[in-house]
Parts: C-alpha cells; sequence; structure tokens
C-alpha cells in the first residue's frame, strides 16, 4: 500500500491536486495514518502489568471480604443491641433509686409502669438483633431455643489464609419461665399475653393461659428458691422460676414497686444482671474484635489498591492523550503543506478529512453526497 508522501508526490508529479478523487485519496491517507499512531484506547488494560495486579488483588480481597461480611453483621448488629440494653438497664436502675423511700402512690405506679416498657425494651433489642447466614436466622445475644436460654454461635473464617474464629453468643435478654413438677416450661409470651407451655426441648405443646388475670399469689423476690404459684381462679401454674439472661422479672414479681423492700429486690436483680451483662458482653465483643479488625484492615487495602489503579489510570489517558495529539499536529502540519501545493482547494481538503473520519455527515456538497 502507498504512503502519504507517495501519493503526494505522484498527485505534484501529475499535477492533479485539484482534482476530487485525488484530493479524496489523500485525505483518506491522511486519516489511516493518524488512526494507526494516535491510541487505540484511553488505558492499555492488557499489557499494562501493574494494572492488572491491583485489580486482581482487590478482586481477591473483595471476595473474602463479601465471605465474612454477614459474621461481621452479625457481631454488630449484637454489639449495638447490646449497647441498647445497657442503657436501658441503668435507667431501669436510676428510676428505681429515685422512687426509692417516695410516699406517693402515683411515683410508685409510675416507676413500675417505666420499668415494664424498659424490661419490654431490653427483650425486643435482644431479639431483633438477627442476621440471616446461608438461609439461617443467627443471634448471638437473643432469641433462645431451648429451655437453657442457648443462643447460636459463629464460627468464621478470620482472614485468607485460613484463620478461623469462634463468637460465642450470650444470651442477654431478660424473659423467664416457670418449670412445673412435670419438667415443662411455661413462658410468658408478653406480645400476646398468653403463658406457653414448652417441653424440655423447647418445642410448644399447644397449651395457653392467659396472662392478663394470672395472679401471683405466692412468691417473694428475696426468696433464693424462686418458687411461684400463679393463679386465675380457674387455672394454676406453680413451679419454679427459671429466669433467663439478665434475670430481671417484670413489676409484677416485684409486687408492682408498692413498698421499698420490693424496689429492693428489683434493684439487687439488676445489680446482678450488670455484672452478667459486663462479663458476657466483654467476652463477646472480645471474639468479635478480630474479625472487625480485620474487615478495617481489608477496607485500607482496598481504597490503597484503587487508588494505584487510578494513578495507573490517570497516568496512561495522560500517555495516550499526548500520543493522539502528536499525530493530530502531524496530520495538521501535513495538510497545511498540502494546502501550499493547492491553495485554492483548502476548504475541499477539510471537508474530505471530515467526510473520511466519520464522525457525522458533512456540510455542503458532500453531505448531498453521502459523506
Amino acid at each position: 500500500m502507498s504512503s502519504v508522501s507517495d501519493v503526494v508526490n505522484a498527485q505534484v508529479s501529475s499535477n492533479e491536486l485539484s482534482g476530487m478523487s485525488s484530493l479524496v485519496t489523500i485525505t483518506e491517507k491522511l486519516v489511516e495514518r493518524m488512526n494507526k499512531e494516535k491510541a487505540s484506547q484511553a488505558v492499555d488494560f492488557d499489557n499494562n502489568v501493574d494494572y492488572r495486579r491491583a485489580k486482581s488483588k482487590i478482586a481477591k480481597i473483595q471476595s473474602f471480604k463479601n465471605r465474612i461480611s454477614d459474621s461481621v453483621s452479625t457481631a454488630s448488629k449484637a454489639e449495638t443491641a447490646m449497647g441498647w440494653i445497657e442503657k436501658h438497664v441503668d435507667d431501669m436502675r436510676t428510676n428505681l433509686l429515685s422512687t426509692l423511700g417516695s410516699a406517693s402512690d402515683e411515683d410508685r405506679k409510675n416507676a413500675a409502669n417505666e420499668f415494664d416498657r424498659l424490661w419490654g425494651r431490653i427483650n425486643s433489642r435482644a431479639d431483633s438483633a438477627n442476621q440471616t447466614i446461608n438461609y439461617i436466622n443467627y443471634n448471638l445475644i437473643g432469641n433462645t431455643y431451648g429451655p437453657d436460654w442457648k443462643t447460636e454461635d459463629v464460627y468464621t473464617q478470620t482472614n485468607q489464609s485460613g484463620g478461623y474464629t469462634i463468637i460465642r453468643g450470650a444470651y442477654l435478654g431478660s424473659q423467664f419461665a416457670i418449670k412445673d413438677a412435670e419438667g415443662y416450661y411455661w413462658r410468658l409470651i408478653e406480645n400476646e399475653e398468653v403463658y406457653k407451655k414448652f417441653d424440655s426441648t423447647g418445642s410448644s405443646t399447644g397449651a395457653k393461659i392467659s396472662s392478663k388475670d394470672m395472679i401471683i399469689s405466692d412468691f417473694d423476690a428475696s426468696n433464693n428458691d424462686d418458687a411461684v404459684t400463679l393463679s386465675n381462679g380457674t387455672d394454676t401454674i406453680s413451679g419454679t422460676l427459671d429466669r433467663g439472661g439478665l434475670g430481671i422479672l417484670n413489676s409484677e414479681y416485684y409486687n408492682k414497686f408498692t413498698d421499698d423492700t420490693s424496689i429492693q429486690n428489683a434493684i439487687d436483680d439488676i445489680d446482678k444482671a450488670i455484672i452478667y451483662f459486663d462479663a458476657k458482653a466483654a467476652r463477646l465483643k472480645g471474639n468479635a474484635a478480630l474479625l472487625h479488625s480485620n474487615d478495617d484492615l481489608m477496607k485500607e487495602q482496598i481504597a490503597q489498591l484503587e487508588k494505584e489503579v487510578a494513578d495507573i489510570v490517570t497516568t496512561e489517558i495522560k500517555e495516550n492523550g499526548a500520543k493522539s495529539k502528536a499525530a493530530q499536529l502531524k496530520l495538521a502540519i501535513t495538510i497545511n503543506n498540502l494546502n501550499l501545493v493547492s491553495q485554492n482547494n483548502q476548504g475541499l481538503i477539510q471537508n474530505m478529512l471530515q467526510a473520511a473520519q466519520g464522525p457525522g455527515e458533512a456540510f455542503g456538497i458532500f453531505g448531498l453526497m453521502g459523506y
């Protein structure tokens, strides 16, 4: 194939620069050479080793990060809920201390209502800290199963080289059940206002009794054996309290705080709950700390690698932009030289250049010709 200079020289020798076909041929050659010399793409992804290396590392780190994301979310939800539970327990204690010694029945009634509200919030916070992992619902601090208030543990990978850890759960709610003489457990389901009967495996038997009319006929919160009897005049639930998690009962079991002794019994239970909470929460947070630190480290690594990729792309764009500008400059110089040979055809050459590049329809006569 003839070069641009060969074509131009041949046309000059034949004095045919004024012919339309000659100008078309020359212009096509110029555009062909410019397209060869300018960069074909902004970034050469295939041949840039640093770019491919950084992108590969990002993909590997992100893949591992995605694999442990559910475990990280489970731990984070538990820790967030624990923060609220700790606050609710502290508020319980503060409110009772302010009521202790009060001669106002209204103050004691309000204290009981607020106590029950916070007690319900504690259980709600614990039971809502759920995360689905492989279609299984995990909760490190709530949604217990069985009579032993057992929560799930999370067994998770900690790093890409194969390290693993176990984040052990602990029930941090405050629900309770009454274990009867036959070994069945009657658990208060607050939102349904019923006591439901469960067997020793934690499966519901289907039996239930409304909690609305159940009155505690025999219970002493200061008694270490936690023996209790509930009755509505027809049905009776009798057995031993099986306290879960924090071990705090609702205000009914503290005589609705009608006397200072009942308030002090509740405060004593709260103090025990704080000790229990601090121990279990510290262990859970310690188990989750390694997972969180590795997750944060991966975020930093990905951010650093993405910055490297951005720098590589910026450099490539600048270098390839310079190549394209050089090719365009060479084309402009060549056209100017042609214009010096055939000054009268300057506009014609420019129109043919646009037609050969094909960015859009040309103007004038060449637009009518379909160029």
